[in-house]
């Protein structure tokens, strides 16, 4: 989904008459309106670029008080083996890529806005989550994958992000929203944690679904009505571009071939994707029970923990990613210094105690995973050929 021209007023939105009103957006993202006839009033005093932030936030906050607690459902429904759990995961998994080919292709021929998709993915969540509350395993396995297929949001966020703001603006904007992200992560499991303990096992997910409806009703209220402008040129140029390269598919086999076009860039590549299986087959978040097991501690605390270790992760990657970077030589050595950290903290995890875990391994796993993370990117960016950047981060996007 190519961003489409900030300046581009090609489409009359509210027009009087002749239909004059043309849509314009500031260096904030704040609309404008030009018209003879200054009796209309805006559509909304809240920039798009904020409204996206907002949205932004309460998507993830909502996502962040069920996903830490996801096994327990599993639980709950009757999901005991380990086989089951990552069916559940893989169908989740799979959900996400189809979705996001299907729901980019319906996109670039002109059947859904960007506009649409946000709904789409606000109403597809609140259904599933929804779901999760009613219980039962087919409902579940339902459910992730209704969400993996809808949930776009982030990705449809950040191409509306780049319609509302310019080149100069945009790498402040972006911060805000990856920031939107991470506070609701720091603040969403231990909420989740809370109203599991407190309230019900069924609370959490109930009001993740009841947010996600009010995310639906703010985007409404408060984004631009004319996403829609320029559709039918978008949609000619999609046709005629699936007719040459074969569509999203062959688009995506493209890209790949360039993540493996040199040596560097292919060696680079794969340490990238091997950081991503790592990270995420041994993450604790796929762990079931892992805490309650081995620390003893009640299921709800994962909520706590996973707060904690987000929070770690933000003052890392705030305060010390540069430092260390600097420190080690650069973004090679940094590499190889967090592999070995990384491996030192997963050794000492095996004999710690729940006070050694906290106090010791959380902080260096959030040092180390987040040293490889962003000395792993940037070294993509680095050997990879100018003209094939766009194709190879699309590439590892899916990947």
């Amino acid at each position: 989904m190519a961003p489409r021209n900030i300046d581009d007023s090609s489409s009359p939105v509210n027009g009087g008459k002749n239909g004059a009103i043309h849509t314009k957006y500031n260096s904030d993202g704040v609309q404008q309106a030009k018209n003879a006839d200054s009796r209309h009033p805006r559509q909304s005093r809240i920039s798009p670029t904020t409204t996206l932030c907002i949205l932004v936030m309460i998507d993830t906050f909502s996502v962040s008080l069920v996903v830490p607690l996801l096994h327990q459902y599993f639980k709950n429904a009757g999901v005991q083996s380990a086989s089951q759990r990552e069916m559940l995961s893989s169908l989740y998994s799979s959900s996400q890529i189809a979705g996001g080919l299907i729901i980019g292709a319906l996109s670039d021929v002109g059947i859904l806005s960007r506009r649409s998709i946000l709904f789409l993915s606000f109403l597809g969540s609140a259904l599933s989550y929804a779901l999760i509350v009613v219980g039962g395993l087919r409902k579940l396995i339902f459910s992730r994958v209704l969400v993996g297929l809808v949930k776009q949001t982030m990705t449809v966020s950040t191409s509306l992000l780049a319609r509302y703001t310019t080149s100069e603006t945009r790498a402040v904007s972006m911060g805000r929203l990856t920031a939107s992200t991470t506070a609701a992560w720091i603040a969403g499991p231990s909420v989740g944690a809370l109203l599991y303990k407190h309230v019900g096992p069924s609370a959490p997910a109930l009001t993740a679904s009841g947010l996600f409806l009010l995310n639906s009703a703010l985007a409404a209220i408060l984004l631009p009505v004319d996403d829609e402008r320029g559709e039918d040129d978008a949609k000619a140029k999609s046709k005629k571009g699936l007719k040459k390269d074969g569509g999203k598919v062959a688009s995506f086999t493209s890209n790949l071939k360039t993540c493996f076009s040199s040596s560097a860039l292919a060696s680079v590549v794969t340490s990238l994707l091997l950081l991503g299986w790592v990270t995420r087959t041994t993450s604790y978040a796929n762990m079931a029970s892992f805490y309650e097991e081995k620390y003893g501690v009640e299921p709800h605390f994962r909520g706590y923990i996973k707060s904690y270790q987000t929070g770690l992760s933000f003052l890392f990657q705030s305060f010390l990613v540069q430092a260390l970077l600097t420190a080690s030589g650069g973004e090679k050595r940094a590499a190889v210094l967090g592999a070995f950290m990384l491996a030192g903290a997963t050794l000492c995890e095996v004999n710690a105690s729940f006070e050694v875990f906290l106090c010791l391994v959380c902080p260096v796993v959030a040092v180390s995973v987040g040293i490889l993370g962003v000395s792993l990117r940037s070294l993509v960016t680095q050997v990879t050929p100018k003209e094939s950047l766009g194709s190879v981060l699309a590439a590892l996007d899916v990947l």
